[in-house]
């Protein structure tokens, strides 16, 4: 879970930055592409990767289409992003990010980013499954060889494992076969 925590983290950052300097850059044009976030970012990105990931599990086992639960997740993310405005105005007296211009709700979301936040939630499950991979056991990346001690019956039944030998490019003629 950690690394998933993490990881939803690191790539909230990454989109972050990425789109303050798209967006800048456009809007200012600032043709250095500067980008920026802010520390909370990270366990704010996270804990809601995997809020969003209950919200998938909850929508997919009730059948609800790709878009649907897309527009859920939008829902989902501007109310991560609205509570965690409302608790960091809370504990620190201010918001990082408050917004001013476009159509905002008390300075903590922007209604008018619906649309990206859209084609966040399409792409999140995408990422979501590639993301569950770090809960799997690592694969075994080596075979016991046929005469190895102890193989048994068992490695008669499997096929052959070649080695290559050192300095060759290609198996042993028998493999190829």
């Amino acid at each position: 879970m950690w690394r998933r925590f993490l990881s939803y983290g690191f790539v909230g950052w990454a989109l972050e930055v990425a789109f303050t300097a798209f967006s800048d850059s456009l809007s200012l044009r600032d043709r250095r592409l500067r980008g920026y976030s802010y520390l909370w970012m990270l366990p704010i990105y996270g804990a809601g990767g995997l809020l969003l990931e209950e919200l998938h599990e909850r929508l997919r086992a009730r059948g609800v289409p790709r878009w649907g639960r897309s527009l859920g997740y939008m829902a989902g993310i501007y109310g991560v992003e609205f509570g965690s405005a409302a608790l960091l105005n809370r504990v620190l007296g201010d918001v990082p990010w408050r917004y001013q211009r476009g159509i905002n709700v008390r300075g903590y979301v922007r209604l008018d980013y619906a649309p990206f936040w859209f084609l966040c939630g399409w792409l999140f499950e995408t990422l979501e499954a590639e993301l569950r991979k770090l809960g799997r056991p690592a694969r075994k990346a080596w075979r016991p060889r046929l005469n190895a001690p102890g193989a048994g019956d068992a490695a008669a039944r499997r096929p052959a494992v070649w080695t290559v030998p050192a300095g060759s490019s290609s198996p042993p003629a028998e493999a190829r076969r």
